[in-house]
């Protein structure tokens, strides 16, 4: 074997390294944004998670008022969380409110709907709803 040809097959040529270098960029990027688009969706479903537990909090509360006031009911709940009023002391997430509405406030059972809601990483308003139905003891 000559001298010559064994250089010639040393190493990589440079076309070779760049196209090398091409495909692992992309699919670098490729891995890249799956990992962003999967941490932005599961920021989402905590912040999902979050509002729920809110508006869950608030309907336990209620129901403890509720069993409190069993003379009083549905006055003492609606005395405490007016129609579509705030609901004060609740909101941890960013620009987060909420709010709680009855479809009618002196009926028994009380339709009540607890609505959350919040602006999320990207600025989006989003909102969250739980609905229930609250009965006299």
């Amino acid at each position: 074997m000559s001298i010559e040809s064994r250089t010639q097959k040393q190493g990589f040529t440079l076309l070779e390294l760049v196209t090398a270098l091409a495909i692992f960029t992309i699919v670098l990027g490729a891995t890249a944004q799956a990992l962003i688009s999967y941490y932005t969706a599961l920021d989402f479903q905590d912040q999902r998670n979050t509002a729920l537990r809110h508006c869950t909090a608030v309907i336990s509360q209620m129901r403890e008022v509720r069993d409190d006031n069993p003379d009083d009911f549905p006055g003492a709940i609606v005395a405490r969380w007016p129609d579509d009023g705030a609901v004060a002391d609740v909101p941890t997430m960013r620009a987060e409110a909420v709010n709680v509405s009855y479809v009618n406030p002196n009926a028994d059972p009380l339709e009540v709907t607890v609505r959350t809601q919040w602006v999320d990483l990207h600025g989006r308003p989003a909102t969250f709803s739980v609905s229930t139905m609250l009965t006299g003891v």
